[in-house]
């Protein structure tokens, strides 16, 4: 009887186990916002916005093209790439390689060739080179200069956009859908950029306007009658962001850095760190869509917000710097009619370049180095806008280390080409809880003279103590001269604190 039993409370359990849910289906909408200035989140009225970035992962300081110019900016999000491969920095096209590197939209017809796919937009160049190669499923494009009458009109090109998605949404099993809201950049725009910069009451307005949009398509993908079967991601971003001086199209923070929000699918709540790259949105797209890129497509971001990420925290024994040798991008093969993207985790006012080792017969990698290098080095670009880049490193986690007496070690590999100028200048500040500057050391450099007029790097280094009443450490790699270009190249950096 006892085993009888047993044996109907297995049964009974066996049949009471919930069966696992069913697969949801795997679906996308791209979102680009045309000159998305990050502050104007926390100065408008953007409850879509807010929605979406309290449910996901976010950063308002993803980097964009050096160009920050439409041509470039938008070519990279449809494409995955650099403009040094898709063939257009500005806003010509006139060497384009759409070819070559074509929009998401056909490598995931490429892949999946019953892939239902959407674009709405309002920019000829990109329907032609772009959209029109990619043939998607549906195509809504509407003629900036045909269609336009007012940038608040109710028939402007981003209401027009909206209207032919949002009935595709209802009823479409669309796969992916990438639409672009263009009219922000153009209130920016107005009376000589004067309307460019978050605290504008007319750029306020439009924003409100878009995130009024964003939320009708929104809630059409949330009212599908398929929607509980479905594993939507809302991924948004921007070409460039933009100021009063200028407009955009400077190589500067304030044109460079704009948001990039992702929500729904796998993607890991919380801030991106490092700030992401604008060749990053494709291979996070088409992961969540199921798709493993080529190699062959020569891809040059990664899939973001798959674990939680965070700014390293200090230690002691450890490398504080981080990207310390430019291995998280990709590095570019010269100076000429290149991409001067910003690198990873450092602050960068511009015109400071990763280059790999070897081209155009730049540097080859060093030998008998006390850590082996990787793809490439930082280096010096036109060196009359005073190239540097920055990182200020937490150091409270530790700061009880110093009072009893705490030993640093800079060290990195520096160098140059020819006759050229000096390496580049090295440097640590320790600073006080008032940002007051405690210690400042440098690197010796490695000069034209030394070199004896050879492309080489050497290592170099320096020791000291860390003042007791130390907060933070602010390391500084920058050219010594202004004028000409290639103010030098540098390596392998390194900041180990120790007892």
């Amino acid at each position: 009887m006892l085993t009888l039993t047993c044996t109907l409370l297995l049964a009974v359990g066996a049949i009471q186990t919930p069966a696992p849910p069913a697969p949801r289906t795997p679906r996308a909408l791209m979102v680009f916002i045309d000159g998305f200035v990050p502050d104007a989140i926390a100065t408008s009225n953007t409850p879509t916005l807010d929605r979406l970035i309290r449910n996901g992962a976010w950063s308002m300081r993803a980097r964009a093209e050096s160009t920050t110019i439409s041509g470039s900016g938008w070519s990279t999000f449809h494409t995955g790439v650099h403009w040094d491969k898709h063939g257009i920095p500005d806003n010509n096209f006139s060497t384009p390689n759409t070819t070559q590197y074509p929009s998401i939209l056909l490598r995931l017809r490429e892949k999946l060739p019953k892939a239902v796919t959407v674009s709405a937009q309002s920019w000829k160049p990109i329907q032609e080179f772009l959209i029109a190669p990619a043939q998607p499923t549906h195509s809504g494009y509407f003629d900036y200069y045909q269609f336009h009458l007012d940038y608040f009109d109710d028939r402007s090109c981003d209401e027009l956009c909206v209207n032919f998605l949002r009935p595709l949404l209802d009823r479409e099993p669309i796969d992916l859908a990438v639409v672009m809201f263009g009219e922000l950049d153009g209130v920016g725009h107005m009376d000589g950029n004067r309307h460019y910069h978050a605290g504008d009451s007319e750029y306020q307005r439009m924003l409100g306007m878009v995130d009024e949009r964003l939320g009708r398509v929104i809630a059409s993908i949330e009212s599908r009658p398929t929607y509980d079967q479905e594993d939507w991601l809302i991924a948004i971003t921007a070409d460039h962001s933009g100021s009063q001086r200028g407009g955009h199209g400077l190589n500067i923070p304030e044109h460079r850095e704009m948001p990039m929000i992702l929500s729904g699918g796998k993607i890991v709540p919380g801030k991106i760190w490092p700030p992401p790259s604008a060749a990053d949105l494709v291979p996070t797209v088409l992961e969540h869509l199921g798709v493993t890129p080529d190699p062959s497509w020569g891809l040059d971001g990664r899939a973001l917000a798959k674990t939680v990420t965070h700014k390293p925290g200090a230690a002691l024994g450890v490398n504080l710097i981080f990207n310390g040798g430019g291995e998280w991008d990709r590095p570019f093969h010269g100076f000429k009619d290149q991409p001067d993207a910003s690198i990873a985790g450092w602050e960068d006012p511009g015109w400071m370049s990763l280059i790999a080792y070897g081209a155009e017969e730049f540097l080859e990698a060093p030998k008998n180095t006390e850590a082996p290098v990787g793809r490439g080095f930082f280096a010096a670009n036109d060196t009359k806008n005073g190239a540097r880049m920055e990182q200020t490193i937490d150091l409270t986690p530790i700061k009880d280390a110093f009072i009893q007496g705490c030993n640093f070690k800079l060290s990195a590999l520096l160098g140059n080409r020819g006759p050229e100028g000096d390496a580049l200048r090295v440097s640590v500040s320790f600073l006080s809880a008032k940002g007051e500057l405690l210690e400042r050391a440098e690197l010796p450099p490695f000069t034209a003279d030394q070199r004896k007029g050879a492309a080489t790097m050497r290592p170099a280094q320096t020791l000291g103590l860390v003042p007791p009443d130390t907060i933070s450490a602010k390391v500084t790699v920058e050219t010594p001269r202004r004028g000409g270009s290639h103010g030098g190249f540098a390596d392998n950096l390194v900041l180990v604190l120790q007892d």
